[in-house]
């Protein structure tokens, strides 16, 4: 590697570009596992309610998120010399309310009712979801135009992951209905001060790749002659990443594997607590299960210089697996079992971290627009990811009131009594807690090997297209 690249990956920039995962980090993990039981069982809302409102919630924000993408594309660096041109300044300082307010009325909801409890639910996660979509696309693209190399791209990605795994792990370590206060406290901060270190120390994205995208956008507001060609015009480029083939197998793998880490996650307390006898005071075992994520960044950077992004991942998900299966003969006490299943499933989050987002990147490249669309690629990548934390907490949780799943099933006499299979047929919780994502993860295993993505490059950035077919 040359001098000039070993600067561009210096601890320090690493540091100031990649702090700022540490509040994005602290808002979107707690609210997909600490926000379905507190609201459950602490404030009594039903858990097919939560559902319905996770699933709008985040509907109703992935809508837009295409369209920030896009917007941020086509933002224009005149006007904005306070912030050196950069065109992701602006969405970055948007975000800071929006999260604070919402953030603060979900850990202190409004209401003395059930009712009125989901209601403010309900408006804080969509203020919540709209300042993370603001921050997180502009945070990811100003992250893909730092990296020439696949080994430069999945290392931002990594310590920006990394860093975030560590304000996951602050969040969930503590229970929310206690510490609400010192966990927002400590996000306000480090919202704060990570979006200073990024705007003021980070390392800048491409002039090049600005001046390009600069460009493309004055040219695009000169073009438009009318509201009913603007909006035609924003929807066909909103959409013009998935007429890579390329991006559309990766999307169809990260779908899946999404899914599959999206349904655990919603109903790991629900598992903890109810299967193992694991109270508050056993959360730490989470935070094994995050550190080990991203500590374990470290060794799928390097493997996946040595192999390639796709193969890493693919590696990554195949680990996860024998693990998921594991929990379900796990019962009450088993500690150190779950503690086994963390760690190794943990290793194997690094993967799913570092890597996917580094492909991005490195399709931006391989398609010939980097410099250009990043927010847009982001922009539906986010799309996903929501659409998959929408569906797992309405699927998962209605599931359980479907079934009329209740806290003490698993501690029942008929139901100790009963063999495995017998088990796994009447308890909802074990097949939508962990054979669900098994199958989920081979099929985006098989999505993964049948794309041809493994055949990319791992060492050197190219010019060549993505298929549009």
């Amino acid at each position: 590697m040359s001098k000039s690249n070993q600067a561009e990956t210096s601890a320090k920039n690493l540091l100031n570009y990649g702090l700022l995962g540490w509040a994005l980090g602290a808002v979107a993990v707690p609210i997909y596992i600490q926000v379905p039981y507190l609201y459950t069982r602490i404030y009594e809302v039903p858990s097919a309610w939560v559902g319905i409102i996770l699933l709008l919630s985040r509907l109703l924000d992935a809508v837009l998120d295409p369209a920030i993408g896009l917007w941020v594309d086509r933002r224009s660096a005149k006007g904005n010399s306070g912030n050196s041109g950069n065109r992701y300044a602006l969405p970055l300082l948007l975000s800071v309310p929006l999260l604070l307010l919402g953030m603060a009325g979900v850990f202190f909801p409004l209401g003395d009712t059930p009712t009125e409890y989901a209601a403010s639910l309900m408006a804080s996660l969509i203020v919540v979801h709209l300042g993370y979509s603001f921050a997180s696309i502009a945070y990811q693209a100003w992250g893909a135009e730092l990296g020439h190399t696949d080994k430069e791209r999945s290392t931002y990605v990594a310590v920006r992951e990394g860093v975030g795994i560590l304000g996951v792990v602050f969040a969930v370590s503590l229970a929310l209905e206690t510490n609400a206060g010192l966990i927002f406290t400590v996000f306000a901060v480090m919202l704060v001060l990570g979006m200073y270190l990024l705007l003021k120390f980070s390392p800048q994205p491409d002039t090049a790749a600005r001046q390009t995208a600069n460009a493309l956008g004055n040219s695009f507001s000169k073009a438009q002659s009318s509201v009913t060609a603007s909006i035609r015009k924003g929807l066909a480029d909103i959409v013009q990443p998935l007429r890579r083939e390329n991006f559309r197998k990766l999307m169809g793998v990260f779908l899946c594997n999404g899914l599959a880490a999206a349904l655990p996650a919603t109903l790991v307390p629900f598992y903890m607590r109810d299967r193992l006898g694991l109270g508050d005071s056993d959360q730490w075992v989470l935070a094994v299960y995050f550190l080990v994520g991203a500590a374990s960044t470290v060794f799928w950077v390097w493997l996946s210089s040595k192999i390639g992004l796709a193969r890493a991942w693919l590696l990554g998900m195949l680990l996860s697996i024998p693990a998921f299966v594991v929990v379900v003969v796990l019962g009450e006490g088993d500690l150190a079992g779950y503690l086994l299943v963390c760690v190794v499933t943990g290793f194997a989050l690094g993967a799913d971290l570092s890597l996917p987002a580094a492909l991005v990147a490195r399709l931006i490249e391989e398609n010939g627009e980097r410099g250009k669309t990043e927010g847009t690629y982001f922009g539906l990548w986010n799309w996903v990811n929501k659409f998959n934390l929408a569906l797992a907490p309405s699927f998962a949780l209605g599931t359980l009131q479907w079934f009329n799943y209740s806290a003490d099933m698993a501690k029942t006499d008929s139901y100790q009594g009963m063999g495995l299979l017998e088990q796994l047929a009447n308890d909802p919780l074990l097949w939508v807690y962990a054979l669900l994502p098994c199958a989920l993860k081979l099929l985006a295993i098989v999505l993964l090997g049948r794309s041809g993505l493994a055949s990319l490059n791992s060492t050197q950035p190219n010019k060549a297209t993505g298929s549009t077919s």
